[in-house]
């Protein structure tokens, strides 16, 4: 008998140890080091598509209040914020919208990946591409690099580089996320400017533009969507309004993605 109950603790040991090792696989968390400062965020891992969470994002104290009345950069949605990638989509064709952050690693990847893609579907006019920039990062990392970043693309928006800059500011984003430090620069983004081709008076407009900090309404007009959409982790990738399951889905692959969105879009 005392043998029996033996064997039963143990298994009942090996029971909630496997239990905890699954617990394990299925969370991860990213470690954000700054100095002797670490920010520990959790990132779900979720059949294949991780992804970066602002659920405990809190206004660090330079976040810009939400203004429907501030500036709005040329043909930006003056009601909903958002950036499309190609002018003029056809009618019918499926609406993917991708709420991000510049400052986030995991949207770095999905731009570096599908992003491409995704602009060729779009200027194709397969899709109607549209770009829903936060700036929820900054308070995790306890700087405004997202909202210099966003701003500055408001800028280049203006000058006719909306893709070029987009695509570029993720090129530029650190290696390893360190809280405090200043993350993106304004003058990061200036010579930004100038990689991408804006020259002449309309790279003085740009400058301008951004040393003014235009576009700090629009940014945090286009934050504020987050949350009316219900929207707590990004990348995430919404199809004619619904949010894209990533259930199995490794967003990351644009021979995975595109099928997946054709098939949500029905």
């Amino acid at each position: 008998m005392a043998e029996s109950k033996k064997d039963a603790r143990q298994k009942a040991a090996e029971a909630r140890a496997a239990q905890v090792a699954a617990d394990k696989r299925r969370e991860r968390t990213v470690r954000i080091v700054g100095g002797l400062v670490v920010l520990i965020v959790i990132v779900a891992i979720i059949g294949g598509a991780i992804f970066f969470s602002k659920k405990d994002a809190n206004n660090n104290g330079g976040t810009p209040t939400p203004d429907s009345g501030g500036a709005t950069p040329n043909g930006v949605s003056t009601s909903e914020y958002y950036v499309s990638a190609a002018a003029n989509s056809p009618a019918g064709v499926p609406t993917v919208k991708i709420y991000e952050d510049f400052q986030c690693p995991f949207c770095k990847r999905l731009e570096e990946t599908a992003g491409p893609v995704l602009v060729e579907q779009a200027k194709a006019g397969k899709i109607n591409l549209q770009w829903q920039p936060g700036i929820f990062m900054d308070a995790n990392l306890k700087n405004t690099g997202s909202l210099t970043a966003t701003n500055a693309w408001g800028c280049a928006i203006n000058a006719g580089k909306t893709n070029e800059f987009h695509q570029g500011v993720f090129k530029e984003q650190a290696q390893e996320e360190t809280v405090g430090a200043p993350g993106y620069t304004q003058q990061q983004m200036l010579d930004l400017g100038k990689t991408v081709g804006i020259t002449g008076d309309a790279y003085t407009t740009f400058e301008s533009c951004v040393k003014a900090n235009t576009f700090n309404t629009w940014a945090a007009n286009s934050n504020a969507q987050f949350d009316k959409a219900g929207v707590t982790s990004t990348p995430s990738i919404f199809v004619n309004g619904k949010e894209l399951s990533s259930k199995g889905l490794n967003i990351y692959d644009p021979n995975v993605l595109i099928p997946a969105i054709e098939q949500a879009a029905k």
